[in-house]
């Protein structure tokens, strides 16, 4: 078989998937041309499904070329019919099929002002319902066989123009997590794979006009990249490779979850996981006043008054971001720190409102403390951890060492201050208990 150079070098065996069959949609270029080559490099016989049927040829061509075993079948996955005959002939020639790769996407440029219904409806058919269709003719096969790995490709949080694209991704998601859970915890898997910013035709055809929505030229969203090993987008023979690892190995950890090509290139030990420098060490928080004594108050009140600094810092570093990495920050705040920016700033805001009130002996606002004290020390832990993973997420975006060292310097100061202000918290409430 001819060279492919990632996948030949993640440590898999030649005939990892030998005997089985994967379905690979929307293989005829880009991600999914590299899926179908590199599951064919471990030995299975790969389904190349395309719209395109010169481009499914090709594709077709290039594995048998390189020794892999392929069959190229025109598809139109919005199609309930087209999706049948696929399932139809592909247990008819090869009898049967382990793996399925929903790739095929339809992603134009338009805001939801200029855009007709035509074309919306286009885009969920062929990215959402495509997915659906797909899955519901090859989903009972796996299931008698009890065993089978369906790969779901989601895509990146939201950007302007891409409304629909985006909407369709994101059902992807939450089907893909609806479907895992209806499959069980057996040897039948589902997993939604985001596999990076990779460089494909698509891209570089969407780029010319999502670019200059961005506020960056086509020049500097083609030179975006989501992880330091990258100088800009990933190539697409990685992005196949890391699909075809995540199937090889990671299926059954992943199943149910939604996980990103870096992260699955970096467990393959292709990527090295970005280096964080250590920050120096802080200064340790004074020790907090005695039982019974109104100190604790004052200083559970100060911490809180830097809290909502450490909110305030946080959401105007959201705002320096690019237009499009805004909403994945927020995203991921949210998730990581258990509420919204906003919330955490009402959150916060409110704290301090209530220590003021504890600090001047009202014995209602140690009531409404002390009630709402579970809840808040779940959230300030939160908190910290989001803390804690800023300076490795920021890793990934940058190689610049005297930025990260900056980073993780504010991110541990402002983990330690939440942490005491947590243990100024606790005492308050057992002192008083």
């Amino acid at each position: 078989m001819g060279d492919v150079p990632t996948i030949g070098r993640l440590g898999l065996a030649r005939d990892e998937l030998a005997g089985q069959v994967a379905v690979v949609t929307g293989a005829g270029r880009g991600i999914g041309r590299q899926v179908a080559r590199a599951l064919a490099y471990l030995g299975a016989a790969v389904v190349v499904a395309e719209l395109d049927e010169a481009t499914g040829a090709e594709t077709a061509s290039l594995i048998e070329a390189e020794g892999g075993r392929a069959l190229c079948l025109r598809t139109d996955v919005a199609d309930e019919a087209s999706v049948q005959a696929l399932a139809g002939r592909t247990l008819a020639e090869l009898g049967r099929a382990d793996v399925l790769v929903n790739n095929a996407i339809l992603c134009p440029v338009a805001g939801v002002a200029e855009m007709d219904v035509a074309l919306w409806d286009r885009v969920m058919a062929v990215n959402l319902r495509g997915a659906f269709l797909t899955c519901r003719a090859f989903l009972p096969g796996m299931l008698a066989r009890g065993t089978g790995t369906i790969v779901n490709m989601v895509s990146t949080d939201a950007m302007p123009g891409l409304s629909a694209y985006i909407a369709s991704k994101q059902g992807i998601v939450g089907f893909s997590q609806s479907l895992a859970a209806e499959v069980g915890e057996g040897s039948v898997h589902v997993v939604a794979f985001g596999p990076g910013m990779v460089d494909t035709p698509a891209i570089r055809d969407v780029s010319v006009r999502l670019a200059p929505r961005l506020g960056m030229s086509q020049e500097q969203f083609l030179s975006l990249s989501l992880h330091p090993a990258y100088d800009g987008l990933m190539p697409a023979a990685d992005a196949g490779a890391a699909t075809a690892y995540l199937v090889a190995r990671l299926a059954s950890e992943y199943h149910g979850e939604m996980v990103d090509g870096y992260a699955v290139l970096e467990r393959a030990g292709y990527l090295q996981a970005p280096t964080v420098p250590a920050p120096t060490p802080a200064a340790e928080t004074a020790a907090l006043p005695g039982p019974g004594t109104p100190g604790a108050a004052t200083q559970a009140l100060a911490l809180a008054h830097k809290l909502a600094e450490s909110v305030a810092q946080t959401g105007a570093e959201f705002d320096k971001l690019p237009f499009f990495a805004r909403p994945m920050a927020r995203g991921d705040f949210k998730n990581k720190a258990g509420q919204s920016v906003s919330d955490w700033a009402r959150t916060a805001a409110e704290l301090v409102a209530r220590l003021e009130r504890v600090q001047a002996g009202d014995a209602a606002a140690l009531a409404e403390l002390r009630g709402g004290h579970a809840r808040l020390a779940d959230l300030l832990e939160r908190f910290a951890a989001y803390c804690r993973a800023v300076p490795a997420g920021t890793a990934r975006f940058t190689k610049d060492q005297e930025f990260l060292h900056q980073v993780a310097e504010i991110a541990a100061e402002r983990e330690a201050a939440v942490g005491a202000l947590a243990a100024a918290l606790r005492k308050i409430v057992k002192d008083e208990a």
